[in-house]
């Protein structure tokens, strides 16, 4: 018989968080971006990562997310801005 293990909520959050580290890497790599990725804080029952970047690979990063936006995307943004 195996034995079950169990995760509180906290490190659940941190083990997602740890698991997407290393795809956020290969995602930044593939824009060929510099950048320290890490396992950040658990917040509100959230695990997060931490990305720092070079202010120059930063707005590189802006430049291509706003390329890559859909329409829709793009539409949400403008409305949620307004609004706040």
């Amino acid at each position: 018989m195996t034995a079950t293990t169990s995760s509180t909520p906290i490190e659940t959050a941190r083990t997602v968080a740890r698991n997407a580290v290393p795809e956020v890497r290969e995602a930044l790599a593939l824009m060929r971006l510099s950048a320290e990725v890490d396992i950040g804080e658990v917040i509100d029952g959230h695990g997060t990562v931490s990305v720092v970047l070079r202010s120059g690979d930063a707005y590189e990063f802006a430049r291509w997310a706003r390329a890559h936006a859909t329409k829709d995307e793009h539409d949400l943004h403008g409305a949620t801005k307004q609004a706040g």
